[in-house]
């Protein structure tokens, strides 16, 4: 019986460290899928597979005039980093300005039946090709010829880079709750503007900047 009891615990002694060991495995196994678990969830794997491109846009100057569009000039520099995708990318302007608002029924350009709206204004520049633009935008902007905005370009958007207001337009204006406009805008000199530019694929900020408008001469 001693002999048998003997037996019984050199058996349970030889069991419990490989119990442990194959415990110790499993836990190893679930603290690294953890650990992978929150490293994605910051962010760190998520920014290894993503798409946007990663790019350094500098505001060389904002030039404004609220009362006469075409002397509105926002001068964007892309000073290294991707090459940016003109159908791709959008920009966002934001500032103290005014926007030319049609009213109800009648045809949206400059000075046809409408008044001047005064306020906080919102640029969108739904893509950078130039279609849906002014013959102007591409005359200031011979770098868009390869559908690309790379290293050492300047893109220079003016306050009339819309059509007129009634065709499709890649730019489009809103003024403190007015969203039928013109789709041509003006900035306050001494104001500040926000620029922000997108990556419409993944709707991502590429590079944000604040800047005070000049006068225009």
């Amino acid at each position: 019986m001693v002999d048998s009891m003997v037996a019984i615990i050199k058996n349970n002694n030889a069991v419990t460290p490989v119990l442990g060991a194959v415990l110790l495995v499993l836990l190893t196994v679930v603290l690294a899928g953890a650990v992978a678990v929150i490293v994605f969830s910051n962010g760190s794997g998520l920014s290894l597979s993503s798409s946007t491109p990663v790019a350094m846009i500098e505001v060389n100057d904002v030039v404004g005039y609220a009362s006469s569009y075409k002397n509105n000039f926002v001068s964007l520099e892309h000073k290294g980093g991707d090459p940016l995708d003109l159908d791709s990318t959008f920009i966002v302007l934001s500032g103290e300005g005014s926007s030319y608002v049609s009213q109800v029924g009648q045809v949206g350009q400059v000075g046809h039946v409408g008044f001047m709206a005064y306020g906080h204004v919102t640029v969108k520049y739904f893509d950078l090709t130039p279609e849906g633009s002014l013959l102007a935008y591409k005359r200031n902007n011979p770098c868009i010829e390869d559908g690309l905005w790379s290293a050492g370009e300047i893109l220079v958007l003016d306050g009339d880079d819309s059509i007129n207001g009634t065709d499709a337009s890649n730019v489009h204006v809103s003024v403190d709750g007015y969203s039928d406009t013109s789709n041509n805008y003006g900035f306050n000199d001494g104001e500040t503007v926000t620029v922000k530019i997108f990556d419409s694929l993944t709707n991502r900020v590429i590079c944000e900047d604040t800047v005070k408008v000049k006068l225009s001469e």
